[in-house]
């Protein structure tokens, strides 16, 4: 990917009220609409942590999208999630959380980031352990 810091969605970590995650998914909602996301991201746009966040704010993707579309903040979309599906509880948001904050380190998605970082170089960068610190240094929002 390594692609200009303008047309990249936010970090996973950023978090939307208590959520990480939720702000990247409505920032690549976003670009998409205005047909700014790169095309490496099209494949995974309403799948993957997309669609696993949809499933765990009990919401279709493609309702979602509706929303986007009518220009809400990402307070407001999570806001209509919550309305529209389900509020998570404390200890599910912590849960979900940690799971997506540790996604790759130690899991099912581990080859896949190793693949990943070699592919750009970056096989020995240790410092690079999970998907968000992945997403993080190929956006440009680490070095």
């Amino acid at each position: 990917m390594n692609t200009m810091q303008n047309d990249v969605p936010e970090s996973g970590y950023k978090k939307t009220e208590r959520l990480v995650y939720f702000a990247r998914m409505c920032s690549k909602a976003r670009l998409m609409a205005r047909g700014l996301l790169p095309e490496d991201y099209h494949p995974y746009i309403g799948t993957g942590f997309d669609g696993r966040c949809c499933r765990f704010l009990g919401i279709r993707y493609e309702d979602f999208i509706k929303e986007v579309a009518r220009g809400l903040t990402d307070d407001e979309l999570l806001d209509w999630c919550y309305a529209n599906g389900r509020r998570p509880n404390d200890e599910e948001v912590f849960i979900w959380n940690l799971f997506m904050e540790k996604r790759g380190w130690r899991d099912d998605d581990s080859e896949m980031l190793q693949r990943d970082k070699e592919s750009l170089g970056l096989g020995d960068r240790e410092e690079i352990q999970t998907l968000f610190d992945f997403y993080d240094f190929d956006e440009g929002r680490r070095k």
